[in-house]
Order: structure tokens, then C-alpha cells, then sequence
């Protein structure tokens, strides 16, 4: 098992009671992150990419408490199973490839805010297949986590293969399968227009 090195920021959020997270009113969706994505295989080559993560808006109270609700309750089948029935709230985009967000949250701090995506496919294996390849069992969904400024700029960190289990101090761990996160730079936010009405 590859374990996971996120920081635990990432963890905590995922288990985050309501009182950690931004209000309504200061939430900044709908915006969209870019971000260098690269990573170092065990053989020492590098490749990288840009990443783009859309967010329509970030996952209310009432949804994240059904995810979390499953996953201490039921496991990891049990989590996996809501994070497919949640909306969608957003997308990550690399090349022509682009995946479902079913999970973002976002959390204040003194340098600005760190926020969390869960994707409900696994974006790719690192040292492994092809970008489009079949999911690995067990490894089926993703995590982005950015740390931004009050510009919109800052640097994060992605698993692009992971699991979810309840545990740990946090209350949840993150197993990923590649040996080390993929290291994402230069993070650049730009707010999109919204549409008319509510989401």
C-alpha cells in the first residue's frame, strides 16, 4: 500500500465540522485554478502539465455531511457510493481530459485559504498506466489540495489516485497510490462569471 502524504490540512478538512469552513457569504465560487502539475516516477523522469480546476461553487453543509456520514458509517464503499450521488460542483481539466468534482470545500487561514476537491473517477496512476486507463481497484477517486493567498496565488498538492477510509486522528485517512503527491505550482485563481439564479 502507497500510503498517502497530503498534508494533514487536507485531512482535516475532510472531516471538518462547520464552524472551519467559510461561510456562504465569503465563498469565492464560481472561480477557476490553474496550476503546474508535476511529478518524478522512481526512475527519476519528470513530467508535467497544466491543471485546471473549475469550481461552480463549493459543497454545502447538508452534502458534505451525507459523505462524511457514509464514510464513518460504511467505510470506503459506503463514501464512494455518496460522492457518486452528490452534485456535481465543479471540474478538473488536464489536455482533453476532464473529470467530475463531487466534493470542495474550502477553509479559511491567515495567508488566505486552502481549499480541498474530491473527484469520483481517478484521474491517472502515476508510474503506472496511461492516463485513460481502467481504474486501479480500490484507487477510485481523486484529491487536489491548494494552498492560495488573497491574490488567488499559491502552490498544492494532488493525489490523482486515491481511497478514503475512516481513521486516524483526523477522523479520516488518505491512501494514494502513487509513492509521492504530485506537486503543483504557480496556482493562479480567476473568478468566473456566475450564471443568473441559483445553482
Amino acid at each position: 500500500m502507497r500510503l498517502q502524504i497530503l498534508a494533514p490540512a487536507a485531512l482535516v478538512m475532510l472531516a471538518a465540522a462547520p464552524s472551519l469552513v467559510l461561510s456562504q457569504s465569503q465563498r469565492g465560487a464560481p472561480e477557476q485554478f490553474t496550476a503546474n502539475a508535476q511529478t518524478t516516477s522512481t526512475s527519476g523522469a519528470s513530467a508535467a502539465a497544466t491543471v485546471t480546476i473549475d469550481l461552480r461553487r463549493y459543497t454545502p453543509d447538508a452534502e458534505r455531511t451525507a459523505v462524511e456520514t457514509a464514510l464513518k458509517g460504511g467505510g470506503y464503499p459506503a463514501f464512494l457510493a455518496a460522492l457518486r450521488k452528490a452534485p456535481e460542483v465543479g471540474t478538473v481539466n488536464l489536455g482533453t481530459q476532464k473529470w467530475s468534482i463531487r466534493w470542495a470545500r474550502e477553509q479559511s487561514t491567515p495567508a488566505g485559504r486552502t481549499i480541498v476537491v474530491v473527484t469520483d473517477q481517478p484521474m491517472f496512476f502515476v508510474g503506472g498506466a496511461r492516463i485513460n486507463a481502467k481504474p486501479r481497484a480500490g484507487y477510485e477517486v481523486g484529491l487536489i489540495r491548494i494552498e492560495v493567498d488573497a491574490a488567488g496565488m499559491g502552490k498544492g498538492e494532488m493525489a490523482a489516485a486515491a481511497r478514503v477510509k475512516p481513521g486516524g486522528e483526523a477522523g479520516v485517512q488518505v491512501d494514494d497510490y502513487a509513492d509521492q503527491p504530485i506537486t503543483l505550482s504557480g496556482v493562479q485563481r480567476k473568478i468566473v462569471a456566475g450564471p443568473t439564479g441559483k445553482d
